[in-house]
């Protein structure tokens, strides 16, 4: 393929389509002083079509029309800003306002430059809340597209947890003289949002390589704080992660939806521009503390997070406040893997260590969540990490029999959310 075929050319304004329906469009927001801009992107997305529905465009030509479209607009899902318009720092200025001033936290936004000088791209992007930077020399067709596509993704996942929130609240506020009916309706609704986090757990047991895992998540309550993954990065790199939300219910299982889709999102990058963030434990804890920190939504979470290299036998893991160590068992004996770090959300400059260690031929490894510990019967903590790891060792080849021996099962009401994962090989 010619290199030159997936460059952005500059043509002739498109012809005016017909006015778009509502709720046809998505609606994103082109905000340059330079017509070609407008008019290129225009050319590059406009037989663009997402989950059913194409892109209506708004154009604005400095900051000042910006503000105008937006406040006209508030559905606007994405803005494609330039920093340098009728001031140097013009798009930064307008970031500041869309999410100081108009609290808009939904909206997706790229910023665009042609001068990156002005806004040098670390800067930017650790001091403003945009999505992503990218310099319009280096922009092609094919990464316009992949950019814009996954922003609206994001917005879209995004507005249906502010959806779900609002109606969760609303119907709360109507039901509150009707009390029985308003537990039942809510427990439908705490049901509906069960079936999302379900949805989005991976499959209880999946082959990655020469690599097994199983896992299995306890709710406390309807929806879980607890949350697991693990998933392919490419032919030579498996990623797994165990979290738990502080807290329970609706508030703390969004925390887990948006740390699905942080990573998810890094993944997707990776496999498109080789951006190698998401084998970076360190990185992404950092990163994911940046977000709770920004977001203030008055939560942290504790994560374990893993890096498997085939190619090397390796696990790279960082480990933030995550507890019970996980259990690590070979022929050779069984210890856990005791690194220390501070939890996610908690603190601007987090104690976040990577350690590097050599996958032996055959190995079980279990982690657990911190409610394993509220079950067991052994009245201290050494007592009950002994038990963890002679579990394992009598039961590493079956997550099944690792939890019968526990006896979660028999539980009726839980304490606190109970997840296990199970990586052997």
């Amino acid at each position: 393929m010619n290199p030159q075929d997936d460059e952005l050319i500059f043509a002739d304004e498109l012809t005016t389509e017909s006015a778009p329906q509502p709720d046809e469009y998505w609606k994103v927001l082109v905000v340059d002083d330079e017509p070609q801009v407008h008019t290129v992107t225009k050319l590059v997305l406009r037989d663009l079509t997402f989950k059913g529905r194409k892109i209506e465009f708004y154009d604005a030509y400095s900051a000042a029309e910006a503000k105008k479209v937006l406040a006209e607009n508030p559905d606007i899902c994405l803005a494609l800003v330039d920093v340098v318009m009728e001031e140097d720092d013009a798009g930064l200025h307008l970031v500041e306002y869309i999410r100081d001033i108009m609290n808009n936290k939904a909206i997706r936004i790229i910023l665009r430059t042609g001068q990156p000088g002005y806004a040098p791209e670390k800067e930017v992007i650790i001091d403003y809340d945009i999505n992503d930077y990218k310099e319009k020399t280096e922009m092609s067709a094919q990464k316009l597209i992949t950019c814009v596509i996954t922003a609206i993704r994001n917005y879209e996942y995004i507005e249906a947890l502010n959806k779900l929130n609002e109606e969760l609240e609303h119907k709360v506020a109507q039901r509150v003289a009707e009390l029985d009916e308003s537990n039942r309706k809510l427990r439908e609704d705490q049901e509906a949002g069960k079936k999302l986090q379900n949805k989005i757990l991976p499959k209880p047991e999946k082959e990655i390589g020469d690599y097994h895992f199983s896992s299995k998540l306890f709710p406390s309550l309807v929806l879980s704080g607890d949350f697991i993954d693990y998933f392919s990065i490419s032919s030579r790199y498996i990623g797994f992660y165990m979290a738990d939300v502080s807290g329970h219910g609706i508030s703390s299982a969004i925390v887990t939806v948006l740390l699905k889709n942080f990573i998810d999102n890094k993944v997707e990058k990776f496999a498109l521009w080789d951006d190698r963030t998401v084998l970076n434990p360190q990185e992404i804890c950092t990163r994911m503390n940046n977000i709770l920190l920004r977001e203030a939504l008055g939560k942290y979470l504790t994560i374990f997070y893993g890096i498997i290299d085939m190619e090397t036998n390796t696990l790279n893991y960082a480990n933030c406040g995550q507890f019970p160590y996980p259990a690590f068992y070979t022929d050779d004996g069984k210890r856990f893997l005791e690194e220390k770090g501070t939890p996610v959300g908690l603190f601007k400059t987090p104690v976040i260590k990577v350690q590097e260690m050599r996958l032996p031929e055959h190995f079980s490894m279990l982690l657990t969540s911190d409610g394993l510990l509220d079950i067991l019967e052994e009245t201290d903590l050494d007592a009950k990490n002994t038990r963890i790891l002679s579990t394992l060792a009598e039961n590493n080849d079956s997550l099944e029999n690792i939890i019968h021996s526990f006896k979660v099962e028999q539980y009726g009401s839980l304490p606190d959310d109970i997840t296990f994962l199970l990586i052997r090989k």
